[in-house]
């Protein structure tokens, strides 16, 4: 069965913040004193691979009368109707404006112009600046016939050095702008056009260079009048192959804040599977068109005398093939960018990111009453298999239930990094893992369709509402954490100087028209990120600054936002020394987390299961939970290990 996971509420697409790297402040959280020193690298990350079925028509034999068949299957039928559907959703999303996934920002339609101009300019500025950067050198070194190693080296490298990794690295010196990306896309457009414009120059036949030479032609003249034209032809076939290339990859331009139409396929939580559907598409037409409008280009700076020494006369049947061949090359592209696009958002895989089938731990009886206790009954029942989302705090959070349970005698696997709350919650009800940890606020907003204004402020009754809801699907929400991650907003200690020693948000009303303020661009949609800002507190900011959730303190570090979208566990916030803006008027509503369990391996886990997390939630406090967080994200220790330290530490294990 076709499996879509279509990515909803913004607030937990969180994912694991830069560690940067920068002397950290002491500080103590609860039972966490020792200092520490930076352990290895993050563990390799998995996902859930969701399996697609499909079907295959019969074949017979022409003339021979066809058996009875059964019908089709129910759902192979589905699934070609939910993609005619996908489709015609999307083709729609490209052609009229519409609301938004979480509703309060329109989107599609007239509304794409801003983003195809802004990538059609960085594709435009890309080009023209790696032509002008390329052809005179290339045209010199291949009109000298010098450095050819040192040309197709270089050519080879810049092929390899991957876009993305461009951007990371560089966002760092340039920042995220416009000018990051395009300098990213220079370097991608520069290898084919290089090379093309070289081996151009140097497959000039050389008799017409020494009669031209015997004419009188300068070395000069001889390059721009005699090589360049005659090489024209391949000049442009390097220029076609950067313009498609670029075309294609400044869809990155999100991770550097600058809005190109990646946006709606990075953000398919406000602009849903058919706004990344629908964008993909449209890419892919752009680059087609691209293709041939520059395929037109190439045959036309092509000389006359060129086009009849090199090409065969054609004959009708060559017409025809061409036509069928260039028709099907066509399809092919548009079939699989909407593939891509369909599959991207349910393609993980279901490797186990720990070790199978668990020890049991033994433990002694003890006066500590927080011990976990070994119970070998529980050996004897089924594997648990503890999920998470992808981001920091999901990851520890998932090792620390896997290794208490452990400690209790029962047998456990792990499957972390499955996705958004969309895929996690998808993968406990196929029985691909057995739990997870869930936010109370995300359950009621994402799953249970709750407005955002209309979810509790008071944990307990939001945490209620949150396991009634699920119940009715077959899953237990066990109790929560005294932590809370909600949304907050932080400024420097210098920005809350300069505007008058501001520390509530309130203290912003004045001022927050001369301030930029930055968030994930679903932010814009929520009534508990800008939305709320501006119906609750009245705050009417300069700018809007769109970024991707891992950025979201350094762009706050570096000035290029004055407020800034965080998390309130962020371990960043004590260790930036930010000042984390109360929320005196309680706009953000309760995130406690909650190990969403699936109720029949609740039941056959017997009661200890329950008992056990109940246990180790007590001690996950918000100090508590910025401390493990930063160990992850700034000391670089993994998530297993931070997850140990805290159940010894807290006296959980020995």
């Amino acid at each position: 069965m076709a499996r879509r996971a279509a990515a909803r509420a913004a607030r937990d697409l969180r994912r694991a913040a830069r560690g940067d790297h920068h002397d950290r402040r002491a500080r103590r959280a609860g039972l966490l004193r020792r200092r520490r020193r930076p352990g290895p690298a993050d563990p390799q990350r998995h996902r859930v691979q969701v399996q697609r079925r499909g079907g295959r028509p019969a074949l017979r034999a022409a003339g021979l009368r066809a058996r009875p068949r059964a019908a089709r299957r129910p759902a192979a039928a589905a699934a070609l109707a939910a993609g005619e559907g996908d489709v015609k959703d999307a083709i729609d999303y490209l052609l009229h404006a519409r609301e938004s996934v979480g509703g309060g920002v329109q989107i599609g339609g007239s509304h794409l112009l801003p983003l195809l101009w802004t990538h059609l300019r960085v594709t435009f500025e890309a080009i023209l600046i790696a032509c002008l950067v390329t052809l005179p050198l290339a045209t010199w070194l291949g009109h000298k016939g010098r450095a050819q190693l040192a040309a197709s080296t270089a050519a080879n490298v810049g092929r390899a050095v991957p876009s993305f990794a461009v951007l990371v690295f560089f966002s760092t010196y340039l920042g995220l702008n416009v000018g990051n990306l395009v300098f990213a896309m220079v370097l991608l457009a520069i290898p084919p056009i290089f090379t093309n414009t070289y081996v151009g120059i140097r497959q000039v036949d050389r008799d017409v260079v020494d009669a031209a030479r015997g004419m009188g032609l300068t070395e000069r003249q001889l390059a721009t009048k005699v090589e360049l034209p005659l090489s024209l032809p391949l000049v442009f076939g390097g220029i076609r192959t950067s313009v498609v290339n670029v075309l294609a990859t400044a869809t990155l331009g999100p991770y550097v804040g600058v809005d190109t139409l990646g946006v709606p396929i990075v953000n398919a939580n406000v602009h849903g599977d058919a706004g990344r559907l629908g964008t993909a598409i449209l890419i892919a037409l752009l680059a087609i068109a691209a293709e041939l409008i520059f395929a037109a280009l190439q045959r036309a700076v092509t000389p006359r005398g060129l086009k009849l020494s090199q090409q065969p006369t054609p004959t009708r049947r060559n017409r025809h093939m061409r036509s069928r061949s260039v028709l099907a090359a066509v399809a092919t592209v548009v079939l699989a960018f909407g593939l891509a696009a369909c599959g991207s958002s349910d393609n993980s895989s279901s490797n186990d990111s720990g070790s199978g089938t668990s020890t049991p731990a033994t433990t002694t009886s003890t006066d500590n009453g927080k011990l976990i206790q070994s119970n070998p009954e529980n050996g004897s029942k089924p594997t648990i298999t503890i999920g998470s989302k992808n981001f920091t705090e999901e990851f520890i959070l998932g090792e620390i239930y896997a290794q208490a349970l452990q400690a209790a005698g029962y047998k456990v696997k792990k499957q972390l990094n499955l996705g958004s709350e969309q895929i996690a919650l998808k993968a406990l009800k196929a029985g691909r893992v057995d739990a997870y940890p869930e936010y109370t606020g995300t359950v009621l907003t994402s799953f249970c369709k709750v407005k955002d204004k209309a979810v509790p402020h008071d944990e307990t009754a939001a945490y209620d509402q949150a396991k009634a809801c699920m119940a009715k699907e077959g899953i237990t929400a066990l109790p929560h954490t005294p932590f809370t991650d909600s949304n907050g907003f932080a400024v420097t200690q210098a920005t809350a100087q300069k505007l008058g020693g501001i520390t509530k948000l309130s203290d912003l009303k004045a001022k927050a028209s001369t301030l930029t303020v930055s968030g994930p661009p679903e932010c814009q949609q929520r009534t508990d990120c800008l939305l709320g800002l501006e119906s609750v507190y009245g705050l009417k900011f300069k700018k809007f600054l769109s970024i991707d959730l891992a950025k979201r303190h350094e762009v706050i570090k570096n000035g290029q936002s004055d407020v800034g979208e965080v998390f309130t566990t962020d371990g960043q916030i004590k260790a930036d020394n930010l000042v984390l803006l109360q929320d005196d008027k309680q706009l953000f509503p309760p995130y406690n987390v909650t190990l969403l369990a699936s109720t029949k391996v609740a039941d056959a886990a017997g009661p200890d299961f329950a008992k056990v997390v109940s246990s180790v939630n007590e001690g996950l406090t918000t100090p508590v939970m910025q401390e493990l967080n930063s160990r992850v994200d700034l000391d670089k220790q993994t998530p297993a290990a931070v997850a140990g330290e805290y159940l010894k530490e807290a006296g959980y294990l020995k």
